[in-house]
């Protein structure tokens, strides 16, 4: 009988969990301790700010949450202050501008993708909250000084809480980025070989390959998130940012390099000669010993192996075989190239001087009504709660107004966040009776012993860390472990009051259980408008992936494209099986964009100004050609600008074979958009199946 694996993650933990714990115990004693020594009016908060720190305990991303939490608690209390100094005689308007504060963060957080600057946004919400709601319910406290000591005291607490998560963390048993970093890339390129691999395999199917292009765009994101965090490690950590980065690159470009191959063989199998099949079977048995190798340097002779007999075989062809065999050639060496830069910046995470490359960071999409929906929701829940509270005039109800709203702005980029918080809100049910019935009555015997103060606190949170320290009991762990601190309130005056724990105890609950219904009824949009936008935006940086420097445009056109491949994912999984076409859509776009940057790099720097203005009115058609395919149609203006560039081409330098690649690539590219235009238009269940009546319309110049 084998345990399930969450209770193994408690029952039996591994090395790594029991270290985690132990850190975050350790942490949360040091910024207890200080609290109490410095007498600070709500030490629980510095140990609270510690648990959120130790959720990642890489000490890059430590070092960096602690600044963001940092920068966020200080722009926060500045907006407190400035809340109450003009509205604290209306008590109502100051709640207002709260609701707005918290929106606008809400929103702001989620035109990022980085874990640690959405907490600091986190922060800037809840500080101003706690400095407002506060001084509001303490009328004794709103004199000049008493709102400067409310503020400057919940400030201090939790900037305690997140210097002492940093100290212990580069003190005891340090875990850096850089490992983190490399085994994101390890996992990153193992599922692009898998990826690459199963594109060639004749028994793949459509909904494989799409679900492993969403497992490998998960491994590319979490690269590229925590690769920000390395430069706080050390001289070599830029080195390493740019190696990950160009790991996240590269993966990208052989996705959709390696879609051109696929769909020649599994759609045009009467055009494949058979020295295109030994290349296909080649790649493929290459792709597959390299996945199995456990040695970074075997996958590496192997691709530069791969390498060398294309281009052997490449110049071996006579001078009569097909262009559409010379393009083949063309394409599976630009594949391998770019498998062996993926395979040099992996290990250069290793050896990072070696890295000299500076290439862009992935763009997050920012979409203003994904903003809006993210920010609607977090004000909606403070709102609720502020209602409650002003309704009531309950005290309880404040812990409405903290929690819920920490938990709507973190756990918004998550994929499934409502099952997140209906996970959290059965645990948080769990610290109420534990508060009460465990820790209260021992330490009302404690007799303020601190060392017995912090073994009662220690053996709950030791447990709820424990379930912190994996991803898939997280949401456990952290509903638990914040209402239980918040619960018993550990400090140098603790009343003990069993009223004010279980009043307290049934709002953290309510407040995380609206929250859960918040997400289940205010959803980020993935319906037709969204996807609309998402295919206009790919189409306009269709027109200017030319712009800037010609060594920098594909990795500028990758930085952009990479969270729309992952929200046209989104969408994808919000429609029925049949019509899932947008994943499609989005690498379509992707490998639009590396072929016009090929065709125009033939195009000679002293072309002529007819052959610059054809390349530009060309581009324009390719945008434009995109964005009908995706509304199921197709003209003739793609054509006609294909056959104008074609005609000004001649003379301008372009040798035979140059030309017959260029021709071959238009008429690939127009037989993709009538296909495209084909599914979205009729429906076609079986994507990998080419509808009979598409036929090649040759490019005549």
């Amino acid at each position: 009988m084998t345990l399930d694996s969450r209770l193994a993650t408690i029952l039996t933990p591994d090395r790594q969990s029991l270290l985690f714990a132990l850190k975050g115990i350790l942490a949360m004693a040091l910024a207890l301790w200080l609290a109490m020594l410095m007498q600070l009016e709500r030490p629980y908060w510095a140990l609270i700010s510690a648990v959120f720190l130790q959720i990642r305990p890489e000490t890059g991303l430590v070092i960096e949450k602690g600044l963001c939490q940092i920068g966020g608690t200080l722009v926060g209390g500045a907006v407190g202050l400035m809340i109450l100094a003009w509205l604290l005689p209306y008590p109502l308007l100051a709640i207002v501008c709260l609701m707005l504060w918290i929106g606008l963060n809400a929103g702001a957080s989620a035109w990022l993708r980085q874990a640690n600057f959405i907490y600091g946004f986190a922060m800037a919400g809840i500080t101003a909250t706690l400095i407002v709601v506060i001084s509001i319910a303490n009328p004794h406290a709103t004199s000049s000084i008493g709102i400067f000591h409310v503020a400057t005291a919940r400030v201090s607490e939790i900037i305690l809480g997140a210097t002492c998560a940093t100290l212990v963390s580069n003190l005891f048993w340090p875990a850096h980025v850089a490992g983190l970093l490399r085994n994101h890339a390890r996992n990153a390129l193992n599922q692009t070989l898998a990826y690459l691999e199963l594109e060639l395999n004749p028994a793949g199917t459509h909904a494989t390959r799409h679900q492993q292009v969403d497992s490998l765009l998960q491994e590319i994101f979490a690269l590229s998130d925590d690769s920000s965090a390395v430069f706080y490690e050390g001289s070599q950590g830029p080195g390493r940012a740019r190696a990950a980065t160009m790991v996240c690159h590269k993966t990208l470009s052989l996705i959709a390099r390696i879609r051109v191959i696929g769909r020649l063989m599994r759609n045009h199998d009467d055009l494949l000669t058979d020295e295109i099949r030994d290349v296909l079977t080649q790649l493929r048995q290459s792709f597959l010993r390299m996945r199995e190798t456990r040695s970074a340097e075997q996958a590496m002779e192997e691709a530069q192996q791969l390498r060398h007999t294309l281009r052997t075989a490449r110049k071996a062809q006579r001078s009569t075989v097909p262009a559409l065999q010379r393009r083949f050639y063309l394409v599976a060496l630009n594949l391998t190239s770019d498998l062996i830069l993926a395979l040099e910046a992996n290990r250069a995470l290793y050896h990072s001087r070696e890295m000299q490359l500076r290439p862009p960071s992935l763009k997050p999409y920012r979409d203003w009504q994904v903003a809006a929906a993210v920010g609607l929701r977090s004000a909606l829940v403070f709102l609720i709660a502020a209602g409650l509270w002003v309704g009531t005039a309950s005290p309880m109800a404040i812990m409405l107004m903290v929690m819920p709203v920490m938990f709507t702005i973190l756990f918004a980029r998550l994929p499934e966040p409502d099952l997140v918080l209906k996970r959290a809100t059965l645990t948080s049910v769990l610290a109420t009776p534990i508060s009460l019935f465990f820790a209260l009555p021992l330490l009302a015997m404690a007799n303020g012993s601190f060392p017995l103060l912090l073994m009662v606190l220690a053996a709950p949170l030791f447990v709820a860390l424990l379930a912190i320290s994996k991803k898939e009991t997280l949401a456990y762990g952290l509903g638990f472990c914040t209402p239980y601190i918040i619960l018993v309130q550990p400090g140098n005056d603790m009343d003990f009051d069993v009223a004010r724990v279980a009043s307290n105890g049934l709002a953290i609950t309510a407040g995380i259980f609206i929250a859960f219904l918040m997400f289940r009824l205010i959803t980020p949009p993935n319906g037709a408008g969204l996807r609309r936008r998402l295919i206009r935006h790919t189409a306009n940086d269709l027109r200017r992936v030319t712009e800037g420097p010609r060594a920098q445009q594909e990795d500028w056109f990758n930085a952009r494209m990479a969270d729309r491949l992952r929200w046209l994912t989104v969408c994808d999984k919000a429609l029925p099986e049949t019509r899932r076409h947008f994943t499609d859509l989005g690498l379509t776009g992707l490998n639009l964009g590396q072929v016009s940057l090929w065709i125009h790099s033939h195009l000679h720097e002293n072309s002529s100004p007819r052959v610059r203005e054809c390349a530009g009115q060309w581009q324009d058609a390719l945008a434009h050609g995109y964005q009908l395919c995706a509304q199921g149609k197709t003209d003739s203006q793609f054509l006609n600008r294909s056959a104008e560039l074609l005609r000004a081409l001649q003379g301008a330098g372009v040798n035979h074979t140059q030309k017959l690649q260029i021709t071959g690539a238009l008429e690939r590219i127009d037989l993709t958009f009538q296909r495209m235009a084909t599914r979205l238009k009729e429906g076609v269940t079986d994507p990998d199946i080419v509808p009979g009546d598409l036929t090649e319309r040759p490019i005549q110049p």
